[in-house]
């Protein structure tokens, strides 16, 4: 597709590195193509490498690059550069940029190497008529937390009045996001010889009545009710709260009663919720649980957090809903995310945070065979340069 030549040139450079957030692998030279096009654009280009603050000698460089054009305002373009493992079931190779019917395929097409594209394939279109300072950021680790990413580059910029962060479906316009705080359940019995269970006491099979009482606490998360819109494919109308065991383990060989057992959980809150308030709600009804049961059980960790709305009726939201509609052709809908983004880190700021992206609800992001959309990139790209040159 001629309109998208650039876009789709340096997605297939990106494409080709597999960005594997857990392996935390190819990161120094998919950062290194990133920024040598921000410096053919003409943008300043600055690293910051989220290892400073991990200290573990794993490099994690954010590109941040900076177009000042003298404005009293300041823009962050917020992207990602690490992707999920690629996993199996894959009929292209998904570090090998695949073009066909209308769609391009690789892992990070929709999520979010595609956005990267994008972006800078408007800043090259629109450099010389931008009306505000932009901030471009491509930054890793997105895919399990952004601690390291855009944790650590938000307190290295010291001002931004809003912050679009692309990486995000178009089937809606994101303000806000739900957070979630993880956490680890451990039940203690006693191990032993399995021929002999009256002697002992089984840690699983306390951690399963356990759970099987716990998940009331389902239901009582879901009576948790935002305020704000949910996406159009939520089962009620507004955001949610939730609650889910993600993860369990016992035992150690099958003839020997388990003498611990551990569960791990997914709670989500809802945009406006105190993560704080949350947790001790939870610790309460733990304990209380697992007293009325007699189960030897403790919370061992539980972190979290994340969750922001910014005001749907600011200037900058109700520009960007008319521009992006308008592209569309449609009333696009101002809703929360169900899960969370990287947005995260900057809502302390009380700024606008508005999120937005390639990857529809089809393309398979995270999964195999993920695709982008072309028209998509065209839209998002017209977007870009409409809301950056009015």
């Amino acid at each position: 597709m001629d309109k998208l030549e650039y876009e789709l040139n340096l997605l297939r450079k990106l494409i080709s590195f597999d960005t594997d957030s857990i392996k935390k692998s190819y990161y120094k030279e998919c950062a290194k193509i990133i920024k040598e096009e921000c410096e053919k654009i003409g943008l300043k280009v600055e690293i910051y490498d989220g290892e400073e603050e991990a200290k573990d000698g794993i490099s994690r460089p954010s590109v941040v690059a900076n177009i000042d054009k003298g404005s009293d305002k300041n823009i962050l373009l917020l992207t990602h550069y690490d992707i999920v493992p690629a996993g199996k079931g894959w009929t292209k190779d998904p570090f090998d940029l695949t073009i066909e019917n209308g769609k391009a395929y690789g892992r990070g097409c929709a999520d979010d190497k595609g956005c990267i594209a994008v972006v800078l394939g408007a800043l090259c279109e629109v450099y010389d008529k931008l009306k505000y300072n932009v901030i471009f950021a491509a930054v890793p680790e997105e895919e399990i937390g952004g601690r390291y990413g855009a944790g650590y580059i938000a307190k290295k910029i010291p001002r931004i009045d809003e912050v679009l962060v692309l990486d995000a479906g178009n089937e809606y316009i994101s303000i806000g996001a739900s957070g979630v705080v993880f956490g680890e359940i451990k039940v203690y019995g006693d191990q032993g010889h399995a021929g002999y269970p009256f002697r002992y006491r089984n840690a699983a099979q306390d951690l399963i009545r356990l759970l099987y009482h716990l998940s009331e606490y389902s239901i009582i998360r879901s009576r948790k009710i935002s305020k704000f819109d949910a996406p159009p494919e939520s089962p009620i109308p507004k955001n949610f709260g939730r609650f889910s065991i993600t993860m369990l383990g016992a035992g150690e060989k099958e003839n020997v009663i388990p003498g611990l057992a551990y569960a791990r959980f997914d709670m989500r809150l809802i945009p406006e919720e105190n993560y704080e308030e949350a947790i001790n709600e939870f610790k309460s009804f733990f304990v209380m649980l697992a007293n009325s049961l007699g189960i030897k059980a403790e919370i061992s960790w539980i972190e979290g957090g994340g969750n922001y709305i910014s005001d749907p009726n600011s200037d900058a939201v109700v520009k960007f809903k008319k521009i992006a509609s308008e592209e569309y052709n449609k009333d696009l809908k101002i809703v929360t995310e169900l899960g969370g983004n990287d947005g995260r880190y900057f809502a302390n700021r009380n700024i606008p945070i508005i999120s937005f992206g390639l990857a529809a609800k089809d393309t398979r992001y995270h999964g195999p065979d993920e695709f982008v959309y072309l028209d998509d990139m065209v839209k998002l790209k017209s977007i870009l340069k409409k809301y950056l040159t009015t």
